[in-house]
């Protein structure tokens, strides 16, 4: 029997919002129905996820800038889910992560990005 351990799975997932007047808005408001959404889904394998806002580097000057763009109050915002999932293996946490919170996000990509074992002994606080 091949032992289950944990693992941090990063996954992007683009959200659109409709009705958004300035970018704060937009963002503010895809946090909030990602994690609806995410708290809502049936998941045994998926322990926790913390919801964040991409990161982009401009293609110039390389300066980092929100994964957010606003036209005509639509916006879509560039999140990241950091999820902490029992697995089997890199692969199983990428695949159990995605089959586990894809039944929430109808027709909403979750790309993975990332996936490290997490640390099995946290520090004590």
């Amino acid at each position: 029997m091949t032992q289950h351990e944990r693992y941090r799975v990063t996954l992007s997932v683009p959200w659109l919002v409709r009705g958004a007047h300035a970018v704060q808005d937009a963002i503010n408001i895809a946090v909030s129905e990602v994690g609806t959404r995410v708290s809502e889904a049936a998941t045994t394998h998926v322990d926790h996820c913390d919801i964040s806002i991409q990161t982009l580097s401009c293609t110039t000057c390389g300066a980092p800038m929100e994964a957010v763009l606003v036209v005509a109050e639509t916006a879509l915002v560039g999140l990241t889910l950091e999820c902490t999932v029992t697995a089997r293996s890199t692969e199983d946490a990428e695949q159990t992560s995605r089959r586990e919170l894809g039944t929430a996000f109808d027709d909403t990509p979750l790309v993975p990005v990332g996936t490290v074992r997490a640390d099995p002994y946290p520090e004590e606080e």
